[in-house]
């Protein structure tokens, strides 16, 4: 089991390099969303998404552009039969958590038709809006999200599962010309576990209050190690962490403490 756990931490502090990020900057990111198809590719249309947290609501706004933009901007996006619209649209996947079993799946077209996972019988129930400014050549979408049960308001150091996608669509029928990505999930979209992070705060103040929050638990966590008298056995995480704190490490460390707690009261 030792050597098992030093093999899973190694492993995730590769993941959490490589991983694809995006911060509550409110700076746009562009040339960053692949095809659905091969996430080494970026499509040709110009597309940039930027991400904003206020006290009361997640915004993220979408920059859509593309030659065939004046001839289907207008196409409708109702989703019927379970059947994905037709049209332009982009599409929203949140897992506050990251528990990879519960996220939010929100899609918008450029008609301005809303869809909201939560309200597969009820989509107009969205409490969320989105708002549209066209220009020469293509149209921005702004998406505001307040925060509720579901999405509980962050802090700056949290992180988020997340997801951006645009649907692409130049013949106006179903299915779209072609779908695309942010986080490096395949063509199998959802997929929480592949979903990129969202980090709260710009690149600075995420790192700083991300690393007090995984120092914070690496100390609880250490303090429990101790009192149990498993320290001998996770000497080589605990030397890890004090490495490379990463919040991913600390709960496969705490997942094994746990089951050997549940093993030791079996005894």
């Amino acid at each position: 089991m030792k050597k098992f756990t030093t093999l899973i931490l190694f492993l995730f502090v590769i993941f959490a390099v490589s991983a694809q990020v995006a911060y509550t900057d409110n700076l746009w990111r562009a040339n960053c969303i692949t095809f659905a198809s091969d996430n080494n590719k970026v499509i040709p249309e110009p597309t940039a998404f930027r991400v904003n947290a206020t006290d009361k609501a997640l915004i993220i706004e979408f920059k859509l552009e593309g030659d065939h933009w004046n001839k289907y901007q207008k196409d409708p996006f109702k989703i019927v039969n379970n059947a994905w619209p037709s049209g332009e649209s982009v599409e929203i996947f949140l897992d506050p958590g990251r528990s990879c079993s519960k996220y939010i799946q929100l899609a918008c077209g450029v008609s301005g038709t809303r869809f909201d996972s939560r309200f597969v019988k009820k989509t107009w129930n969205a409490k969320w809006t989105v708002t549209r400014k066209d220009f020469k050549g293509g149209v921005i979408l702004s998406f505001r999200i307040p925060y509720d049960a579901d999405l509980k308001k962050p802090e700056t150091g949290d992180v988020w599962g997340f997801n951006v996608c645009r649907n692409v669509c130049k013949t106006g029928k179903s299915p779209a010309t072609y779908y695309t990505t942010f986080a490096k999930v395949g063509t199998v979209f959802n997929t929480p576990s592949k979903f990129a992070e969202l980090r709260f705060g710009t690149e600075k103040t995420f790192s700083v209050a991300n690393q007090a929050k995984n120092l914070k638990q690496f100390a609880s966590v250490e303090k429990e190690i101790r009192a149990l008298g498993f320290s001998k056995h996770f000497a080589p995480h605990i030397a890890q962490l004090r490495k490379h704190c990463d919040e991913t490490a600390i709960q496969i460390v705490k997942d094994e403490l746990r089951l050997m707690k549940t093993m030791k009261e079996c005894k």
